[in-house]
């Protein structure tokens, strides 16, 4: 397994396009997997391709119903 940089709530809002609150509350959901080193959040950057592959797979459902 490759070891992947984990990356700070701030950069993983930037991958995803929103505020680094709602990353935040997306981990504190269980929904963006994610650690706390302390009070920070950590993301790996795959989780957070993943999550938006998950996502767009999960509007392309919806768009054909």
């Amino acid at each position: 397994m490759d070891f992947e940089e984990p990356i700070g709530a701030d950069e993983a809002a930037k991958m995803l396009g929103v505020s680094s609150r709602t990353v935040i509350k997306l981990a504190e959901r269980g929904e963006l997997p994610g650690f706390r080193v302390g009070k920070l959040w950590k993301f790996r950057p795959g989780d957070i391709k993943n999550y938006i592959d998950r996502q767009i797979k999960h509007t392309d459902k919806q768009d054909n119903q």
